[in-house]
């Protein structure tokens, strides 16, 4: 007799499909007209739907980072549909505070997730505090382990969106790690002098999260595989400038 898969395992799989039969290859670009059907949507509206009566508390202490990924993950895909072609993500009401799917028998909106337990409950970028009040119970869901890389995990459905991904159960380390490799290769640029570096707008919202900005080139530049230019960034001793991209909000449909 087959044993049942868990509701973690379940979700991973219904993304996955999603993935593979409605995303381009690079993950960011969707075909959310198809997803607008039923047909095609349903097996990870059920795996969404199936997270209201389970605890992620009883995963191991290395998996509840992957299910929050795939939980914030799965919830934009579906929120996405509501979005026309051409129109900013950011216009879809409530798409981030307003709570949008239950788990262990609590609402959680994408920015408690994000925020409230993958950031351990540290201020959205322009706000002064957490989602989350202090004795909030949805705090007790917060992951043992904290990675600063869940930056490059996390999907907007827009143009400049980091790849949607699906992440499995084991060695997150260096899933997350193939997550932020994958951005620098594709989105970072070094003036040839060393003299600036162009990262993604997050690196602007939370640099803190990095350690500030010099944290932030240490952390980019650590991932550049061009030596040389490695050589010329260090050789400013800090004085680097950092240039940030615009951030397209504009849903990215798949043509």
């Amino acid at each position: 007799m087959s044993q049942t898969k868990n509701p973690a395992a379940q979700l991973h799989d219904a993304l996955l499909r999603v993935r593979e039969l409605h995303f381009d290859a690079s993950g960011r670009a969707g075909d959310y007209g198809a997803l607008r059907r039923v047909e095609h949507a349903r097996h990870l509206e059920a795996a969404v739907a199936a997270l209201a009566e389970f605890d992620p508390r009883s995963l191991p202490i290395s998996q509840p980072i992957a299910f929050w990924l795939n939980a914030y993950n799965a919830t934009v895909v579906l929120s996405a549909r509501s979005c026309a072609p051409g129109e900013p993500v950011s216009g879809i009401p409530g798409l981030f505070d307003r709570p949008r799917l239950t788990v262990g028998g609590y609402a959680f909106a994408l920015d408690d997730i994000e925020h409230g337990l993958l950031r351990v409950n540290a201020p959205k970028y322009g706000r002064w505090s957490g989602p989350l009040v202090r004795g909030d119970p949805r705090l007790a869901f917060t992951p043992r382990l904290y990675d600063e890389r869940i930056h490059f995990a996390l999907f907007t459905a827009c143009r400049s969106t980091q790849a949607l991904r699906v992440f499995g159960p084991d060695a997150i380390e260096d899933q997350l790690e193939v997550a932020v490799c994958d951005c620098v290769d594709h989105e970072v640029r070094v003036a040839e002098d060393g003299s600036w570096i162009e990262v993604p707008r997050l690196f602007k919202w939370y640099p803190d999260d990095f350690g500030g900005e010099n944290g932030v080139v240490d952390f980019v530049m650590s991932r550049v595989e061009d030596e040389a230019l490695v050589d010329r960034v260090d050789a400013r001793h800090g004085s680097v400038k950092l240039l940030y991209k615009a951030f397209d909000w504009t849903l990215n449909q798949r043509e």
